[in-house]
């Protein structure tokens, strides 16, 4: 859709510079208004009162970016919400200013709106379950760090701690060398509250999945072994409850950031780490779930046998690589059985089966020429 004049508007935490710039019939451009407003309900209608409705208001994402659509539309203006990591002509200016990039907002949405790359904003229902699940992981990432310096603070006296992280509040005193009481066991106080506060979450994520926003698609997703309530209601939450909005189940890889960037150019091609595009935190939601698929005890399933594949070139970056791909594959097989509600979820097909059998003759294989090289080492 072409426009003849648009407003663009670069919006800071306590200002947002806006411009107001038109085409003429010759096609050039030329600023109507620049101005200043405060960035709050109040300060942008008295501003944006006194403008047509039919000019869009272009902004890009960020912390402020879904209260400002809704107002703006509650207003009457069309909105282009555009993706703020994809206008290389705003982030890798020499030039940047607020001013600057108002005006560059509004010049492209003259040019060509899809050069902004805009973003469809998840409805707030779909957005709450992402902030329990960030507020959730706020208090596991502190539970992860109390936990390993008391283990720290154990090992330096001598002592080992074994107990995972989820049980690791229950320890009692028995269970601790008596010179550490002092130091560490205020800590377990706090383990203890961060432990409920974690329950009280996970009873919001259970609560929030039952409403019809959410059930089925939760409960469809599920049915992909290795995803339970955490990884099927961050994935539903991710693509705003939209599972038609892909054209292909592949094209959710690419949205959550899970395929490798490309830099070719002539015989140049480049490997690279993934692009980290989309939700970080469904990211790392469904590379949980794909270590869950991996682990050895782990029912045998295609995306295990995928995983194991590339484990097997050996090290870390092996491993790492088959856990992202492990993660995509998830995401692929929760979206196909969205958009196609008559398909079953086949974990483990026929061609897995063999593969498994080759995998494990391979592996069999592999230990004894280990056993035999080692054997001959010590003779």
């Amino acid at each position: 859709m072409e426009y003849c004049t648009t407003i663009g508007a670069d919006v800071s935490d306590r200002t947002t510079k806006i411009c107001v710039m038109t085409k003429a019939e010759g096609g050039e451009r030329h600023n109507v208004l620049e101005t200043t407003c405060a960035t709050t309900k109040a300060g942008f209608e008295e501003v944006f009162a006194k403008f047509d409705r039919s000019w869009p208001v272009v902004f890009e994402t960020g912390t402020h970016c879904r209260w400002m659509d809704r107002l703006f539309r509650g207003m009457g203006f069309r909105t282009i919400v555009g993706n703020a990591g994809k206008i290389p002509s705003i982030t890798k200016s020499n030039t940047k200013t607020d001013r600057s990039d108002a005006r560059e907002l509004a010049r492209l949405a003259i040019a060509d709106p899809e050069m902004l790359h805009p973003v469809s904003l998840r409805d707030e229902v779909y957005q709450q379950m992402l902030r329990f699940h960030h507020a959730r992981n706020v208090l596991i990432s502190q539970r992860t760090q109390t936990t390993n310096q008391i283990r720290g603070f154990a090992k330096s006296m001598g002592h080992r701690i074994e107990c995972s992280a989820e049980k690791f509040h229950e320890l009692g005193k028995a269970d601790w060398p008596k010179e550490l009481e002092e130091c560490a066991w205020p800590l377990m106080d706090v383990l203890k509250t961060i432990a409920l506060k974690i329950k009280a979450y996970d009873k919001l994520i259970e609560e929030l999945a039952e409403r019809p926003e959410f059930k089925s698609m939760v409960e469809r997703a599920r049915a992909v072994y290795g995803v339970g309530i955490v990884g099927s209601t961050v994935f539903v939450a991710a693509i705003g409850g939209r599972p038609d909005r892909f054209g292909h189940a592949r094209d959710v890889g690419p949205y959550l950031g899970m395929i490798p960037k490309r830099d070719q150019s002539g015989d140049d091609d480049k490997q690279l780490h993934i692009t980290h595009a989309g939700s970080e935190i469904a990211r790392k939601a469904l590379v949980e779930c794909a270590g869950v698929v991996m682990m050895e005890k782990a029912k045998d399933t295609d995306l295990k046998l995928k995983g194991l594949r590339i484990a097997m070139r050996g090290g870390k970056i092996a491993r790492k690589k088959a856990k992202v791909a492990v993660a995509r594959g998830l995401a692929v097989a929760m979206l196909a059985l969205l958009q196609h509600p008559e398909r079953g979820y086949v974990p483990l097909s026929d061609e897995g089966k063999i593969g498994f059998e080759r995998y494990r003759a391979e592996m069999e294989y592999l230990t004894m020429q280990k056993a035999s090289r080692k054997a001959k080492k010590m003779a």
